[in-house]
């Protein structure tokens, strides 16, 4: 069969503890500056339909064990999606497709008042990875900040507050 032609290919399933090196080399908190892809964090709504989130390698950071933390403003959509209902999936292009993590949230509470946004620890519970045989994701949704210095002191405080969290 040719590459060229159109086939389903499902997304190849593997559960929590199996979260791909590339993703947690993207969310270890570390060269944040170099890390312009956005993820996409969704939730669900109060009608059952997904929202949409966006956050940056310096939101998020990968722990052992399958764990995920991740900042909030405190005053969105997403604080009462999860509030009410922990699901959430986390996706971004990696290795040539979108790799989109299952999982289910807490709330946290931070050591230190160094950050103003709400703290969120999730747990993997499922890995999925969906590719094409005919073509490559090259990339997800970037940006370019404005200025550079001040969000990597922001980025480094919560990345900070995120692994000190309780």
């Amino acid at each position: 069969m040719s590459q060229a032609l159109y086939a389903y290919t499902p997304p190849r399933a593997a559960d929590g503890t199996d979260v791909p090196a590339g993703l947690v080399s993207y969310l270890n908190g570390h060269d944040l500056l170099a890390k312009t892809q956005a993820v996409r964090l969704s939730t669900v709504d109060p009608d059952g339909w997904p929202h949409a989130a966006l956050l940056s390698a310096g939101d998020a950071v990968m722990l052992p064990g399958g764990r995920l933390r991740f900042v909030i403003f405190p005053e969105s959509r997403t604080v009462a999606n999860l509030t009410r209902d922990g699901r959430i999936t986390l996706t971004l292009s990696l290795d040539g497709g979108m790799c989109e993590l299952r999982m289910r949230a807490r709330r946290l509470h931070a050591a230190s008042g160094q950050v103003s946004l709400a703290l969120f620890e999730a747990q993997v519970g499922q890995v999925r990875q969906h590719v094409a045989p005919y073509a490559d994701v090259t990339c997800g949704v970037t940006f370019a900040l404005h200025d550079p210095e001040a969000v990597l002191a922001r980025w480094q405080r919560q990345i900070a507050t995120l692994r000190e969290a309780v």
